[in-house]
């Protein structure tokens, strides 16, 4: 199953271009690389993948990452088995300051998997099948959540029982209420644990607190309606995303940015 998307050029903070599973795999030679940052996962059989004159097999529940412009190669390990991958293709305005975060370099060689990573494509494969601003939304928030994932499987740092407990909670909740006014306290009830406890998971997990990564969160929304309704006032664009004071909105745009959101709107 596969979706492909034409958004060559878009603006966007961070898009998929393309995402499938259960794909039986083609040789790919591409000795100029692809544009965008490029997840080739193998789900069944075995490949061989060359990234920038470095070799490596591809085993079931093994991964790779290749930053755009580097060369690469890959194929079935035998000509009489078929291989069988998923893929995820991703751009965005913050893609490259996310990416460095995860720690890549020219690719990111990633084996055994965690379950959690290895099923991302095809338990969120539905949230791609289409392109209005609701989808658009949930889907910025899905490449967050798998760029997350790939960090942890980076730095092993998974604990499954925080991820259930905790994490998944507090960012499933940020999603369904980021226009409304939250707090730790509010995290905290939903969690059923000690605000000092969630924000240390939290950001053991994600590197930041809870509040950080709502504020990230809504400042991801704000660009993506303002690029989606450059006629709307600044004002309401910060009121959509749950910032009730104006002024803050715009500080912590800046901050984030380096430019105001009227700026923004002028230079798409």
């Amino acid at each position: 199953m596969r979706i492909q998307f034409m958004r060559k050029g878009t603006n966007l903070p961070l898009f998929c271009e393309n995402i499938g599973y259960n794909w039986n795999q083609e040789d790919v030679k591409r000795p100029n690389g692809y544009y965008y940052y490029h997840w080739l996962q193998s789900e069944r059989g075995k490949g061989i993948a060359t990234v920038d004159n470095q070799t490596f097999e591809l085993n079931p529940g093994d991964g790779f990452l290749i930053r755009p412009n580097v060369p690469h190669q890959y194929h079935s390990a035998s000509p009489y088995e078929t291989w069988i991958t998923g893929f995820f293709v991703i751009s965005g305005d913050i893609i490259d300051d996310l990416m460095e975060f995860v720690g890549i370099k020219d690719f990111l060689y990633l084996p055994e998997l965690h379950p959690e990573t290895f099923s991302f494509i095809q338990n969120s494969y539905n949230d791609f099948l289409k392109e209005d601003l609701s989808a658009t939304l949930i889907q910025s928030t899905k490449i967050y959540q798998f760029i997350m994932l790939l960090k942890n499987e980076n730095q092993g740092s998974f604990n499954s029982f925080d991820d259930q407990a905790i994490i998944n909670p507090i960012t499933d909740y940020i999603s369904d209420n980021f226009d409304h006014a939250i707090t730790n306290e509010d995290l905290s009830k939903y969690t059923g644990y000690s605000i000092s406890h969630q924000n240390k998971i939290f950001r053991e997990h994600y590197g930041l607190t809870p509040l950080k990564y709502l504020d990230d969160y809504r400042l991801r929304k704000s660009k993506s309606l303002m690029m989606i309704h450059p006629d709307w006032l600044i004002q309401q664009i910060g009121e959509a995303v749950g910032y009730t004071d104006i002024s803050r909105f715009i500080h912590q745009f800046k901050l984030s940015n380096g430019i105001t959101p009227h700026q923004f709107v002028k230079q798409r």
